[in-house]
């Protein structure tokens, strides 16, 4: 999508955070935005941060008619929408044999169902609008390895990945894009966004043990504002993926070069 002026943008979980930070790149990009978030105040907040025509509309993306109405209120104004981040997301430390139902209930239904609620809602509108359109889902570098305490929130984003990979294929033919934000460590708020909302009954917080070998991981710590302005190139440009940290592509080699070196074990099984 070459050309971002006077097109219109939502996205989800923008009072603050990568989302805050998206909003303000597509704004100055010339797009008006649909500054939508759980917090109605937050969101009121951003869009008139962003100036021009961006509205705010309050919206859980957990619950399948509040995102329906986000779609409603988005082409009410503005006709058309040319731009979706389903990027709400919430993240819980434990460890796998520590949660609650409550626990996988909540984090599935946020940061999975939350991405499912987004395409089923603009997906159909997208497909029946003429013109390029763009979608960007907001995974993790959880979402390329697995860290430890993070089990749920790793199983969320691995499955984002999946779902982007795939929805990338089958919409092309539709003149639709898709991206999938795989970010590292950013400055947002997302921590506290998470004790904030989440329901009672659940399994108590454990911070990740962080040793020699993960300080990569954790010493670059961007800023949303730059976020935002990579996934606005990455619209642009119709990139697969977006990856905020280059440096933890190491990382995501070991994976991989496991599942390799395992998938030549069982070469030589079956060629022995």
């Amino acid at each position: 999508m070459k050309d971002l002026e006077g097109k219109v943008a939502v996205v989800t979980g923008a009072g603050s955070g990568i989302g805050r930070g998206t909003a303000l790149a597509l704004a100055e990009s010339g797009m008006h935005v649909v500054v939508a978030d759980l917090n109605e105040e937050s969101a009121k907040a951003v869009a008139q941060e962003l100036g021009g025509k961006s509205i705010a509309v309050r919206t859980d993306v957990a619950d399948r008619a509040s995102v329906e109405a986000l779609a409603d209120a988005a082409y009410n104004e503005f006709g058309a929408v040319h731009v979706l981040h389903n990027n709400a997301g919430v993240a819980l430390m434990m460890r796998l044999d520590t949660m609650k139902d409550v626990d996988w209930d909540w984090i599935l239904s946020v940061n999975l169902k939350g991405v499912i609620n987004g395409l089923q809602a603009f997906l159909p509108r997208f497909k029946a609008q003429d013109g390029e359109k763009h979608i960007v889902n907001t995974a993790s570098m959880a979402g390329m390895f697995a860290p430890q305490t993070l089990g749920a929130y790793n199983a969320t984003k691995f499955a984002v990945v999946a779902i982007s990979e795939t929805l990338r294929e089958e919409v092309a033919p539709d003149g639709i894009g898709v991206s999938v934000l795989c970010p590292g460590v950013v400055g947002t708020n997302i921590m506290q966004n998470t004790l904030r909302d989440r329901p009672p009954g659940g399994a108590d917080m454990q911070m990740p043990a962080i040793g020699p070998n993960d300080s990569e991981t954790f010493r670059n710590v961007l800023m949303p504002e730059a976020v935002g302005r990579l996934v606005r190139d990455a619209i642009v440009d119709n990139e697969p993926y977006i990856f905020t940290h280059p440096e933890l592509g190491a990382i995501a080699q070991a994976r991989f070069d496991r599942i390799m070196a395992a998938f030549e074990r069982a070469s030589q099984r079956a060629n022995a």
